[in-house]
């Protein structure tokens, strides 16, 4: 059964990124996502859906702990530090190039 619950700021995120990443488990502080997975038995998460090539995203390539950290605790493309490298090489301004890579907002702001 699925449920459906606001989420107080910042508590998402370790909700997600300590727990439900690690198989419903306990990643302790600074313990890399991978090893913690790897640790509890759980897979690691494998990009797949229609609007991957969008986001620069291949179907079936592991999803990265910085991706992760990136879509799901900042709202932004799972790609934002190249892009953000990219933009800026090109002489785009900081805020502008940062601007490029918001999707939504982070799962502490979802309602």
């Amino acid at each position: 059964m699925l449920s459906e619950s606001k989420v107080g700021s910042g508590a998402g995120r370790r909700y997600l990124f300590r727990g439900v990443m690690v198989g419903d488990g306990r990643r302790a502080a600074g313990t890399p996502l991978r090893a913690a997975q790897d640790e509890a038995g759980v897979p690691p998460g494998f990009w797949t859906g229609r609007g991957l090539a969008g986001l620069g995203l291949v179907a079936g390539s592991e999803v990265t702990e910085r991706q992760a950290e990136l879509l799901l605790g900042e709202g932004r493309n799972p790609n934002a530090d190249r892009i953000d490298a990219e933009l800026l090489g090109a002489g785009v301004d900081p805020a502008a190039a940062r601007r490029a890579t918001v999707l939504g907002r982070p799962v502490e702001q979802i309602s």
